[in-house]
């Protein structure tokens, strides 16, 4: 069995909640609640075979219980350990945005990969105590959160990047299977704002092309809508109108789930309206592409339905030899 990194941490950790509980306890002692504290069960701390994890972590508990002793971490007296006190590192917020901006100047990264850097550069690996990696990876988070918040930074794919100019986006055409990609990211670093507003327009532009007449398009959007980003007042050639309400969700990777879709069909009902339709850049958790099924007036508008709708309406791009490229009279507003 080997031990990666990640062990390693751990049993390190398992030694240390064990002796910050119990104060001083002999290398036997240590090594038996150490074990407790690593999370083996019943049967796998009983299983003494050679290459059991029991032997193997147990051993390894040892050897990193001599690394904290030759550290100075960790003091022994006679037969006796113990936890040698020492000061936690203090991190301030500001400093911990400079050095993620910073981070991130080198390309982009997972959360994980930016916690074990700012670690690393705070030196919070190198303490005993697992208070201020913790604190470090709080702190860090509130961070990361508000800079994505304030459209400082993005996040795609689990991935954390500084904000990429849109123009690199409006080059040469692209043919199709490169240009989609790029045409999803555009949406989603453009934001939830702007998706709702480039829905409303492509589903007027298509009711229109449709040979309907629009009354009105109401962006609804925002956190009290009630579950309603769109409301269109539709007209047809024989006088039939339709109240019209969609939902919106400019997601990076993440389903709609059949909650999310059933409360818009609520919403939708709750306002009288004779149809739904909820767009999403992603797609439909099986259940709930079950209950659109299920129901006559709502639909759901996935990512690859949602693109062949921005092609059969050339709404947001621009057909070309070559390919496609983005119309930037929409995507630079």
């Amino acid at each position: 069995m080997r031990i990666t990194n990640k062990m390693r941490k751990k049993a390190l950790a398992s030694i240390v909640k064990y002796l910050s509980e119990v104060g001083t306890a002999t290398r036997s002692q240590i090594i038996e609640g150490a074990l407790v504290h690593y999370g083996l069960t019943k049967s796998e701390i009983e299983d003494f075979s050679p290459k059991s994890k029991n032997s193997v972590i147990r051993s390894y508990i040892g050897t990193a219980l001599n690394d904290l002793t030759n550290k100075k971490d960790v003091r022994r007296t006679g037969e006796v350990y113990a936890l040698i006190k020492e000061e936690l590192i203090i991190i301030r917020e500001d400093e911990c945005e400079i050095k993620i901006r910073d981070i991130l100047e080198s390309g982009e990264r997972t959360k994980e990969e930016i916690f074990l850097a700012l670690e690393r550069y705070f030196g919070t690996n190198e303490t005993v105590s697992f208070k201020d990696d913790y604190n470090l990876r709080s702190i860090a988070g509130n961070v990361l959160f508000n800079l994505v918040s304030n459209d400082e930074i993005t996040i795609l794919n689990g991935k954390y990047s500084k904000k990429t100019s849109q123009d690199e986006f409006y080059d040469a055409p692209l043919p199709e299977n490169e240009f989609k990609p790029k045409f999803f990211k555009s949406l989603w670093l453009m934001g939830g704002k702007f998706f709702e507003s480039f829905v409303g327009n492509l589903l007027e532009k298509y009711y229109t092309l449709s040979g309907q007449m629009v009354v009105y398009c109401d962006i609804t959007g925002g956190s009290d809508d009630g579950g309603i980003d769109i409301i269109l007042e539709t007209v047809d050639y024989l006088g039939f109108g339709e109240k019209i309400v969609a939902q919106t969700k400019c997601r990076d990777r993440a389903h709609v789930t059949e909650k999310e879709v059933r409360e818009f069909y609520g919403a939708m009902n709750a306002i009288g309206a004779t149809r739904g339709i909820y767009v999403t850049t992603t797609y439909f958790h099986e259940s709930a592409e079950y209950f659109l099924d299920s129901v006559s007036d709502l639909v759901g508008i996935d990512g690859e339905k949602l693109f062949e709708l921005v092609k059969k309406t050339n709404y947001g791009i621009k057909r070309c030899e070559g390919g496609y490229t983005f119309d930037t009279a929409i995507f630079t507003r």
